[in-house]
């Protein structure tokens, strides 16, 4: 039986609480918010759900099989994870905070940034499940790393889901259509710088370049076993 570090196990948990935003709560809140107080048309804002889900068969396995056959000395998954992490920090304040617009306008809007939207997420997230069965091939430090990063999802997905009322009580604010945007633009800045740091905590603390050359070098030695246990493809 093998345990990873706990250094480890909060490394590649912390992207888990900032991805699982932009799975229930976006999907209770947005539609909501664009049709209620940006105006957009509720016919395309429905149709742009479903088409963005739809496409979303594509697109994991796509970049699934893309990270698969990804060679670099970074490894196949974490030049995913950090490549994907500002384009989702971007998207995240695009679809939050959109312009003032009319109805098609602000559906076309709504269907563009969340396209953008699920694509980094997916960029980031798919390597990042893979990641977790690559950095232990013993049953006991994958159910572990995975129990982790399910518990940082579900945390993130309670927050994500209060954080709205959250943040009209500490601003005051109500529910007039200036303060839901101003609601929305707070949860942008909050969770938008959010989406960097977890990444790289989950390629930095999880995998290092340096340790893994080392486990290669010297595998007799007891640090060069857990780097070499731990490290990530």
């Amino acid at each position: 039986m093998s345990q990873p570090p706990l250094g480890v196990r909060l490394g590649y948990a912390a992207p888990g609480a900032v991805l699982a935003f932009v799975g229930i709560p976006v999907y209770v809140y947005l539609p909501k918010f664009y049709t209620d107080v940006v105006g957009a048309q509720v016919t395309w804002v429905g149709v742009f759900l479903v088409l963005i889900r739809l496409a979303d068969g594509l697109t994991d396995p796509a970049i699934g099989t893309l990270s698969d056959r990804t060679r670099t000395r970074w490894g196949r998954r974490r030049v995913w994870i950090l490549g994907g992490a500002l384009p989702l920090s971007l998207a995240l304040v695009l679809t939050l905070v959109p312009p003032e617009l009319g109805p098609i306008p602000g559906a076309l809007w709504f269907g563009a940034t969340l396209a953008l939207l699920y694509l980094a997420w997916t960029v980031v997230a798919v390597p990042y499940e893979a990641l977790g069965l690559e950095l232990c091939d013993d049953y006991d430090g994958r159910t572990s790393l995975l129990g982790w990063r399910d518990g940082a999802v579900i945390l993130g997905t309670l927050a994500a889901a209060a954080a709205p009322e959250a943040v009209r009580a500490l601003g005051g604010l109500g529910h007039s259509a200036r303060d839901e945007r101003a609601v929305f633009a707070q949860l942008a800045w909050v969770y938008a710088p959010s989406c960097p740091w977890p990444a790289g905590c989950a390629c930095a603390w999880c995998a290092s370049p340096r340790r893994a050359r080392c486990a290669r070098a010297s595998p007799g030695a007891r640090c060069c076993r857990t780097a070499r246990s731990w490290s990530c493809s």
